[in-house]
């Protein structure tokens, strides 16, 4: 939680947007997004399978990307069958902090464009099945714009990064350099 000391992010989720209450929700998030362990915005996005109101949802979008722009914190996208709408909307609300699409098990096209347009990607689970979207994009796209998580899986981050590290034919330790760079320029840490 955004009280403890510890790095962290904060967002309204799209599968949890309260439609009699997201006034409240953004007041909140605006409240605890300015403390100096929110790290960033996330996640939120859009969601075409979810029950959540699709106006809801992009409201809800919105308004996070205009405040992660005013806080110049990066943004963490949960995006489901939404990329166009989500391009379109980063694009009329002139995002300016770094995005991160989260989870990533698309195809290399799409990998492709959003890479082009500056943006990051960050893989899960999905790397630990070979022949996966997720492992065909790691190994094709620069190793600057790309993250590892585990989200909700059960599997151990460890598990992710020996897979990653194999994908790409590199030593553990040259990864987590690579990651920890990573982190910082996006991060500002």
């Amino acid at each position: 939680m955004a009280q403890d000391r510890h790095p962290c992010s904060m967002g309204i989720h799209p599968w949890y947007i309260d439609p009699a209450g997201l006034n409240q929700q953004q007041e909140e998030l605006a409240k605890y997004a300015k403390k100096y362990n929110v790290i960033a915005i996330g996640e939120c996005g859009l969601d075409k399978i979810t029950e959540t109101d699709w106006q809801l949802q992009v409201s809800a979008f919105e308004e996070q990307v205009r405040l992660a722009n005013q806080l110049k914190k990066p943004l963490i996208i949960h995006c489901v069958r939404a990329f166009e709408e989500v391009l379109h909307l980063l694009k009329v609300e002139k995002v300016q902090v770094p995005v991160i699409f989260h989870g990533f098990n698309k195809n290399l096209q799409l990998a492709e464009r959003l890479i082009s347009a500056g943006y990051y990607l960050s893989f899960g689970a999905a790397l630990l099945k070979g022949g996966s979207n997720a492992s065909v994009v790691l190994k094709s796209i620069p190793g600057d714009r790309f993250f590892l998580e585990t989200d909700d899986s059960p599997v151990d981050i460890a598990d992710i990064y020996t897979a990653a590290a194999s994908l790409l034919k590199t030593e553990p330790d040259a990864l987590i350099l690579q990651l920890q760079n990573n982190f910082h320029r996006v991060f500002n840490i």
